[in-house]
């Protein structure tokens, strides 16, 4: 089966604000909802090209309760980014829930992206627990902020999520991005 590569058409972003940590060492990024691993294909061939530098993906493969998610065989999907990550030392995968594995790192992180679950409460969990684990002058993306949900629920959808917080941290946080995703970077204090 084709899967959609909903990352492709967000990679201007991605050159836009993360070009700097280019074949730098020692760096951490976190992916919240790996998919496919469109997006983390993208990121260690074109960031994270230092061998020092890791990229810890987080998902379920299991999917969520969007309609276009019930097409999807999770299993083949998994064994799909299982493969196509093997030719990367440098990425570590994570089969579980984000607030299980954000409650238990210890990792400081110098980019999040949040892609996981849609609904508002779900991507303010993650951005509210992932939050202190990212580096002063680290860099946290969320996508979909202008995604509606086939339902037309609100709460079924990223929006209000990210506004509750950005709402709560605009003191500690620069917007360099605001469109269908929101691109912050953590102040330095």
């Amino acid at each position: 089966m084709e899967y959609p590569n909903w990352f492709h058409p967000h990679t201007k972003n991605f050159q836009l604000c993360l070009s700097h940590y280019t074949n730098m060492p020692n760096l951490n990024f976190l992916q919240i909802g790996a998919y496919t691993g469109d997006a983390s294909e993208w990121i260690l061939k074109n960031i994270l090209n230092n061998q020092t530098s890791f990229l810890t993906d987080v998902d379920t493969w299991r999917g969520s309760e969007e309609s276009i998610h019930k097409k999807f065989d999770w299993g083949h999907l998994e064994d799909f980014y299982d493969k196509r990550m093997s030719k990367f030392p440098n990425v570590k995968k994570y089969k579980g829930t984000s607030l299980s594995y954000l409650q238990s790192s210890t990792i400081q992180f110098d980019f999040i992206y949040i892609d996981g679950d849609h609904t508002a409460e779900a991507v303010y969990q993650d951005a509210f627990h992932s939050f202190p684990l990212l580096n002063q002058g680290g860099i946290m993306a969320f996508d979909d902020y202008q995604w509606k949900h086939d339902t037309k629920n609100i709460e079924l959808e990223p929006k209000i999520g990210i506004d509750k917080f950005l709402e709560e941290n605009k003191n500690s946080v620069e917007i360099l991005i605001n469109g269908y995703q929101v691109w912050i970077k953590k102040s330095l204090k």
